[in-house]
């Protein structure tokens, strides 16, 4: 698993990355899905925004290899983002 965090003042960035894959498809293959809430019970706003914040990311087999998590510094815990943050190793390279 590999994670960032991506906090930038001027360009408004703050954007988490948790790759789940370490080799996954060229970005071509990949499928995109925005999560929406659809809960048996009512939710807080905080828990609808964050949850509408999530880009579910698919390999060409339907599996989930990735979550992206806008306005990350509203959802996550700090803690989290703090190491996310440090990540020091490259992103994985795509399967060749």
């Amino acid at each position: 698993m590999w994670t960032c965090y991506d906090y930038d003042t001027e360009t408004g960035a703050d954007v988490a990355y948790i790759l789940l894959a370490d080799v996954h498809p060229g970005e071509s293959a990949i499928k995109l899905v925005q999560a929406q809430v659809r809960p048996e019970q009512e939710v807080s706003s905080s828990i609808d925004k964050a949850v509408r914040s999530l880009i579910l990311e698919f390999d060409d087999e339907d599996r989930l290899i990735a979550i992206e998590v806008w306005g990350a510094s509203g959802s996550l815990p700090k803690s989290f983002l703090d190491t996310a943050a440090r990540e020091a190793r490259p992103r994985p390279e795509k399967e060749k």
